[in-house]
């Protein structure tokens, strides 16, 4: 589908956050790639979705911070630092 059509399809769904994914299905893409199709088309997402994304972002960041201490530490290792 392109952008068009998987914003018509949205627009016109009753309940927009399952619509990504059953768009995502029927074009065998992450839901990831429906939204930025959205996005770019001026939809405005459902809050739940854009509160999901903001989530998963927070969790990212906690996870890389965690990762770049275990790096650090493991540099300082590595050199003989205390």
């Amino acid at each position: 589908m392109t952008d068009r059509e998987i914003c018509r399809s949205y627009h016109s769904a009753r309940h927009k956050a399952q619509q990504i994914q059953i768009l995502a299905e029927l074009n065998d893409i992450d839901s990831l790639e429906i939204i930025k199709a959205l996005v770019r088309g001026g939809e405005r997402l459902p809050d739940s979705t854009v509160n999901k994304l903001f989530k998963r972002l927070d969790k990212l960041e906690m996870e890389i911070r965690e990762r770049e201490r275990e790096y650090k530490t493991i540099a300082a290792a590595l050199k003989g630092e205390k």
